[in-house]
């Protein structure tokens, strides 16, 4: 009779960490390629494809993790602790517990409460309707964010897959810029819509969003890469990246990468250094407009690309590669990168923590004042600013601003003051944002047009579905998570990743909204991150 084995706790963290590693090669490796028919099934096969892989990885950790707690619990039965220790722990546990742990179990309650208590429960779980994001996609996407952090073990081969993903990614984007049906992707589409879809990532406006998910990122590991071939492959992979994000013919990408830069540059008035790869960073950004403008030049003729027409009718692109703006950023960065080396080489001292402070300073007034003007003009009770503050009109939204954004936001914001208090602080329910809006403005709406299933702004979209509650959990999750990724990053820059991709995230998603594509996909980076995070932490004990 053969003895039985029992099981060994090690074999079960390996088995853990085996099933997170799986799962994020099929996530961060496949799930951007991943589509069926085309672009006709996209919103739904990408959902099935997270479906798929976020329950595999929480029935497999489940299986793994008790079966570990289970041998943990066995072999420390021997020991007796007194309720006074009991006590101690717990109150040392909850100690322990971080900020951003707080937010996360908070936004966890309010995607909870705001489905138990929606006007259609069945519709805020399931989320059958608009952009499919009902409370499934969301626990899904909290477990996974739980799950990675805790059992996940990050090394080099996820910025490979990174590299290799969205290079392709990239490459088709690019390509159907320039008219070429990759996969044969617009076949038996309408002609109006030929061009609002590419890549395989679907929406063009989702393309911008994930663009300024992953640039960012790319961006760090370019900055911190010393080998040559490294830097070769992440220079290559963010000039094609930044191309794409052009080739988007979106301007909502601008937002995101140009915060990103202005984050990054916040860490890199540190030193010399600091300020070189910068500065070299910026200098790809360039490179990428450079190929992009000589390109264009190259292609003067190609009158079928319909992406390609429709980027020549926008100004602030089209300004940004002109000639004259190219000629003065490789001037300037080019003379920039030769006198920090300079300063570098001769050991001169620059007062760079006292610049940073300025520039901080300066960046947040700016933002905070430009805020609060737009705020005034556009909800005071005088609708029409004269004499002095005339000039005040031009902050009020407008109907047709963002693609006719304006009215949208406009109809949301009368919308929620209409809320019970209650749903004003829980939400009217995940995914029900089309029934609110229409049961509160419909008669205003009737004429818009479309079919309205989202705000394009995530402040809007949170308040409407989980109220103030979920809004304040949601936003404080990722602003708390950036927070805690600058402070980590003065002993391990790569954390500031983290930082810039956040902050970047939250600029563009002033004018876009999540998807059952961009969603899992934030969740999926803020899990690579928080196992970044225990990493570290486990080095340092």
């Amino acid at each position: 009779m053969k003895q039985k084995i029992k099981p060994d706790r090690s074999v079960m963290y390996e088995l853990e960490g085996a099933v997170t590693g799986l799962f994020v090669i099929l996530m961060l490796g496949f799930f951007p390629l991943f589509f069926q028919d085309s672009y006709f099934n996209i919103t739904d096969a990408k959902l099935l494809f997270f479906y798929f892989c976020g329950a595999g990885l929480v029935v497999l950790t489940a299986i793994f993790a008790g079966a570990d707690y289970l041998q943990e619990r066995k072999d420390s039965r021997a020991a007796d602790k007194s309720v006074g220790g009991v006590k101690h722990n717990f109150k040392a546990m909850l100690r322990d517990i971080s900020v951003v742990s707080w937010f996360a179990a908070a936004f966890l309650l309010a995607i909870l409460i705001a489905t138990v208590f929606s006007t259609y429960p069945a519709e805020s779980f399931y989320g059958t309707d608009g952009r499919r994001l009902g409370a499934i996609v969301f626990l899904l996407c909290m477990a996974v964010y739980v799950i990675l952090g805790k059992y996940l073990r990050p090394g080099i081969w996820i910025a490979w897959i990174f590299l290799a993903s969205n290079g392709v990614v990239s490459i088709i984007m690019i390509l159907q810029f320039w008219g070429v049906n990759v996969f044969h992707m617009w076949d038996n589409m309408m002609v109006a819509e030929i061009g609002a879809f590419a890549s395989t990532i679907g929406n063009v406006n989702a393309c911008c969003t994930y663009f300024c998910i992953v640039l960012p990122v790319g961006m760090v590991l370019f900055y911190l890469s010393d080998a040559l071939l490294s830097k070769a492959l992440y220079g290559l992979a963010l000039v094609l990246g930044f191309y794409g994000a052009y080739a988007t013919g979106s301007d909502s990408w601008i937002l995101g990468v140009g915060t990103a830069f202005l984050v990054m540059l916040c860490f890199a008035l540190r030193s010399h250094d600091y300020m070189r790869r910068f500065l070299e960073t910026c200098l790809v950004f360039w490179a990428a407009s450079v190929v992009l403008k000589l390109t264009l030049l190259a292609g003067a003729g190609n009158m079928e690309a319909v992406m390609l027409l429709h980027f020549r009718m926008l100004p602030m692109q089209n300004f940004m590669i002109s000639k004259f703006v190219l000629l003065a950023e490789g001037v300037v960065l080019i003379l920039g990168i030769f006198l920090v080396r300079k300063a570098q080489k001769n050991k001169l001292e620059i007062p760079y923590q006292r610049i940073r402070n300025i520039f901080v300073v300066l960046v947040a007034a700016v933002i905070s004042i430009t805020v609060l003007l737009v705020l005034i003009a556009n909800l005071s009770a005088d609708k029409q600013w004269e004499g002095t503050f005339q000039w005040m009109n031009r902050l009020v939204l407008q109907d047709d601003f963002g693609s006719r954004r304006g009215v949208i936001w406009k109809q949301t914001w009368i919308a929620w003051k209409k809320l019970p208090v209650g749903r004003k602080f829980f939400g009217y329910g995940v995914n029900c944002f089309h029934q609110f809006l229409y049961q509160y403005q419909g008669a205003e709406l009737a004429a818009y047009g479309g079919r309205i299933v989202d705000p394009h702004n995530e402040v809007l979209q949170f308040l409407s579905m989980t109220g103030i509650f979920g809004a304040v959990s949601y936003f404080g999750l990722l602003v708390s998570t950036a927070v805690s990724a600058a402070k980590m990053a003065r002993q391990y820059p790569v954390m500031m990743m983290g930082t810039i991709a956040i902050c970047s995230y939250l600029a563009q998603s002033m004018v876009n909204n999540p998807t059952v594509f961009l969603t899992p996909t934030l969740f999926l980076y803020l899990g690579i991150l928080k196992s970044l995070e225990r990493h570290y932490k486990e080095k340092e004990t």
